[in-house]
C-alpha cells in the first residue's frame, strides 16, 4: 500500500495537469512491457477478473495469483502469477486478453497512485507519472491529455470508490506498523477480500450476522451482490482485526 509521495517513483501531477503518453499496437514496444513486473491485485481487481473470465474466485486465485507480504505495510497481498518466461498470462499477440477487466495497476499506467487518510479518515490521492524510459515509446506522444481525462478514459472512475473504501481498512489508524498477522488472520484476509465465493458461503452460515455484530438484513442483501459482499467483508475484517 503506497501512502506517501516518497513511496512513489516519478513526477507528481495534479488531476488537471497534461502529460505525454499513448500506447497502441503500432509501437515497436507493444506488449513488451507486460513482463517481469510485480502486477498487484486489489480486491476489486480480483472480483472483476474472475467474473470476466467466468470462473469462481477460488479458481482464479489458484490459477493466476501469488501471495506475498507487502514489504511496506505487512498486509497479505496478491499479485498476478507470471508464466515461465516472465510474461503476464493474459497477454496475447493482439494485446491484453482481459482488457475490459484489467487490474488497476495496468489501467493506470504510466501513472501511479498513492493513498493516505486525512484527519477525517477520508482517502486522499497522490498521483505521479513514470519517468520516460528508452524502452517505452508511448512517451513520445504529445502531452495531449490531463490526468483526469486519462483516468476517466481508462475506466478508473468505476473502481476508485471500491479501491478507496478498502484503503480505509489497509490504512486503519489502529493497525500495527508493520502489520504481522498469524496464519488464521491471513486466511481471513484472503477469504473476505479476494475469495468472495468462499466468503459468501461463510457469511451464509446460520448465526454469522449475530456472531459478527452485523445486521441480518445487510448480510442477506450482500449475499446477492458481489459489490455489497466485498464491502461486508471489509467491515467484518475491520471488526475482527481492529475491534
Amino acid at each position: 500500500m503506497i501512502e506517501t509521495a516518497s513511496d512513489l517513483s516519478g513526477r507528481q501531477l495534479s488531476r488537471e495537469e497534461p502529460f505525454p503518453f499513448r500506447c497502441h499496437a503500432g509501437l515497436a514496444c507493444f506488449n513488451t512491457c507486460c513482463r517481469d513486473k510485480r502486477l498487484m491485485l486489489l480486491p476489486y481487481d480480483v472480483l472483476r477478473l474472475a467474473r470476466g473470465l467466468g470462473v469462481a474466485t477460488g479458481e482464479f486465485l489458484a490459477e493466476h495469483a501469488e501471495l506475498e507480504v507487502d514489504p511496506g505495510s505487512g498486509w497479505p497481498a496478491l499479485r498476478i502469477r507470471l508464466v515461465a518466461d516472465g510474461r503476464c498470462p493474459f497477454v496475447g499477440e493482439a494485446g491484453c486478453t482481459v482488457y475490459r477487466d484489467r487490474p488497476t495497476c495496468c489501467r493506470i499506467y504510466p501513472l501511479a497512485r498513492g493513498v493516505r487518510l486525512d484527519a477525517a479518515g477520508e482517502p486522499r490521492e497522490l498521483l505521479v507519472v513514470a519517468e520516460a524510459g528508452p524502452s517505452c515509446q508511448g512517451f513520445q506522444a504529445p502531452a495531449g491529455q490531463t490526468v483526469a481525462a486519462w483516468t476517466r478514459g481508462q475506466g478508473l472512475d468505476e473502481s476508485r470508490a471500491a479501491n478507496d473504501r478498502v484503503a480505509r481498512l489497509f490504512l486503519h489508524p489502529r493497525r500495527p506498523r508493520p502489520l504481522s498477522l498469524p496464519p488464521p488472520e491471513v486466511h481471513a484476509v484472503i477469504m473476505a477480500l479476494y475469495n468472495l465465493d468462499v466468503f459468501r458461503e461463510f457469511a451464509a452460515r446460520p448465526g454469522f450476522a449475530e456472531r459478527s455484530g452485523l445486521p441480518g438484513k445487510r448480510v442477506a442483501g450482500a449475499l446477492a451482490s458481489d459489490e455489497a459482499l466485498l464491502e461486508l467483508g471489509q467491515d467484518w475484517l475491520t471488526s475482527r482485526l481492529f475491534g
